[in-house]
């Protein structure tokens, strides 16, 4: 059990330093749109490929952050017949759930989106009208690179639900606490 705890562990760390690089993001988005807004109103140098990248990091920043969200109960989840469900078999049903379904679904998003990105890459997609950014596979990268992410976010979840099933003198909780910038 100590080693699902370790294992888990080193699985949501990466995610957190992952989500807090995307964080870090936020004042690249803020920057640019300052930039961007008082360009086209005060100076009129607005630029669609300013509004290009903010849609693009605004993207990845959401994106990169679901498998933290997911280490810590932060995800959507509509929970209808949740709360009638024993706790130890909603633990299980949600183990089997990430084994069965999350995993192998994202699985599935994280090829294709490779082939997606690989195919933007090859082609030397870019924007559309030659105004925008070039290299759209970048962006188009954030698909399968989130999708590995959020399944490991899965994973370490899974693995922390087992301990909390089987050991429950380690554990109390399979979700991290606390926030992005504390450990």
């Amino acid at each position: 059990m100590l080693v699902c705890l370790r294992l888990a562990a080193v699985l949501s760390r990466l995610c957190q330093v992952v989500a807090m690089g995307a964080g870090s993001l936020l004042v690249v988005l803020t920057l640019v749109i300052m930039y961007d807004v008082i360009g086209r109103n005060f100076i009129s140098t607005g630029s669609y490929a300013l509004q290009e990248l903010q849609w693009h990091l605004h993207g990845a920043i959401a994106v990169l952050a679901f498998g933290y969200a997911y280490t810590r109960d932060a995800h959507v989840r509509i929970d209808v017949v949740g709360h009638k469900i024993p706790p130890r078999l909603k633990l299980w049903l949600e183990v089997a759930a990430i084994l069965c379904l999350v995993i192998p679904f994202l699985m599935v998003l994280a090829w294709y989106g490779y082939e997606f990105a690989e195919r933007a890459f090859v082609r030397g997609e870019g924007s559309r009208g030659g105004l925008g950014l070039p290299n759209r596979w970048i962006i188009k990268s954030a698909v399968p690179v989130s999708a590995i992410l959020t399944s490991l976010g899965a994973l370490s979840v899974a693995l922390r639900m087992i301990v909390v099933l089987r050991r429950p003198d380690l554990l109390d909780s399979p979700f991290e606490k606390g926030d992005l910038w504390t450990r």
